[in-house]
């Protein structure tokens, strides 16, 4: 079992833990946080009957945590059927031998046994892309909806592949308050088709409350960029508020992340963790540490980041106790004013120079 965000904050620190079942039988699970995920669960998918793909809701219970499946099928093992003893034959009776019939079955497909049951249907490739990218799948068909843990803060995005579900459908999930934002997956080369399709649900187009446009090969893109700069569930947000995450979309991100900010990306990152603080805010280290680790930024780099924020030249915080901080000014207003310092100091430095030469 993959572990969720809320999960990894709850074992932070264990590797090994009980879960117990909705009939109180418990399971000595180890955490493999390599691989970010729980192991040991296998006797319970199979007393339960459960596949990949189905549900299990985990009640956190002071320190234990209970099991629930919630998929149709999910029931308990039947119980073994004990057959009568037979009595022994004498040996002198042998029994005769009866020729070996093989007959071949052809089991029925599941939609014909079970007509009500929708198939579940393949996870799609862009899943892997949008968890590598700190999001969470919730859904085990479409819509595939996925979640994303900013701080104390989350949203939810709703996605179908292009022809996959119709598009006022997938648009109801928004418009409904089930999710925050919901977007037409398909390729670049079928980016005007999906593009009109948009546009023919909702006339406005790509507008705030109607449908966004994500292609794959974007997501892929900004799984590479992650690899040298913290791109995160913030970043896929702000794309998903404009209404497109495709490759032209994300090219000003790319030469941003190419150039200055490539070689201070935690200072950048956390210069995003604190765009959301309002003006004299007070706010711990531990307030910015989930966000932070979506973002792959330890305590320790986050402490020394915010420590040299509040020290000159920036002085965009202030320091009141070990751990607790507070925001002087805006980011926007700071970097406004970090700009005119470095105008000022420029000018001055190019006075510098002429007397030097004279």
């Amino acid at each position: 079992m993959s572990l969720t965000q809320p999960l990894r904050v709850f074992l932070q620190g264990k590797d090994h833990i009980a879960l117990r079942d909705e009939e109180g039988e418990t399971y000595d699970v180890s955490i493999n946080w390599a691989q970010n995920r729980l192991e040991g669960l296998a006797p319970y998918y199979a007393k339960r009957r459960l596949g990949v793909n189905d549900k299990i809701v985990l009640h956190l219970e002071g320190s234990e945590i209970a099991l629930e499946a919630l998929t149709p099928v999910a029931r308990p093992a039947r119980p073994r059927q004990f057959e009568p003893e037979r009595p022994k034959q004498k040996p002198s009776e042998p029994l005769p031998e009866k020729p070996e019939k093989r007959v071949k079955v052809t089991p029925y497909p599941k939609e014909v046994i079970f007509p009500h049951k929708p198939v579940s249907s393949e996870v799609p490739a862009f899943s892997a892309e949008l968890e590598a990218l700190g999001f969470s799948r919730e859904s085990g068909s479409a819509p595939w909806v996925f979640r994303a843990a900013l701080g104390r803060r989350t949203f939810h995005l709703a996605l179908s592949k292009f022809g996959e579900m119709e598009a006022k459908e997938l648009l109801a999930y928004r418009q409904q308050g089930r999710v925050q934002y919901a977007a037409i997956v398909a390729g670049e080369s079928s980016r005007s088709e999906a593009l009109a399709e948009i546009a023919a649900v909702r006339p406005s187009g790509l507008a705030q409350m109607g449908l966004g446009y994500v292609s794959p090969e974007a997501l892929q893109r900004l799984v590479k960029l992650r690899g040298v700069f913290p791109v995160g569930p913030l970043d896929i947000e702000r794309l998903l508020r404009e209404g497109r995450i495709d490759l032209e979309s994300i090219q000003a991100l790319e030469n941003e992340i190419s150039g200055v900010l490539r070689e201070r990306s935690h200072f950048s990152a956390v210069l995003t963790l604190l765009a959301d603080q309002p003006p004299q805010q007070v706010f711990l280290l531990a307030d910015l540490m989930p966000m932070a680790r979506e973002m792959d930024l330890e305590a320790d780099r986050l402490q020394k980041v915010l420590e040299s924020l509040s020290s000159p030249p920036f002085l965009l915080l202030k320091r009141l106790s070990p751990g607790e901080f507070l925001m002087r000014q805006s980011v926007e207003q700071a970097l406004a004013e970090w700009v005119e310092y470095a105008q000022v100091m420029t000018r001055r430095l190019h006075g510098v120079l002429q007397e030097l030469e004279g």
